[in-house]
């Protein structure tokens, strides 16, 4: 994953978190949770999103690093 590029869901690598669920994290501040194909999305001072689906991730984080360049 870089910072010169928008972020994808593709880019993420998930790690194992217990109960089924799985966690990614772009510079330490965005997190990524999937659990049963649906994704939460968080961030330190928001927005947030929640049980989204995969096609719904994209937006979300391109909306996210857009936000951050500015």
């Amino acid at each position: 994953m870089t910072d010169d590029r928008p972020w994808r869901l593709t880019d993420l690598t998930f790690v194992p978190m217990g109960d089924g669920r799985e966690r990614a994290t772009i510079n330490g501040e965005v997190e990524i949770v999937r659990q049963n194909g649906r994704y939460w999305i968080t961030t330190p001072n928001g927005p947030q999103w929640h049980d989204i689906g995969r096609e719904g991730v994209d937006p979300a984080l391109n909306f996210l690093f857009i936000e951050r360049e500015r």
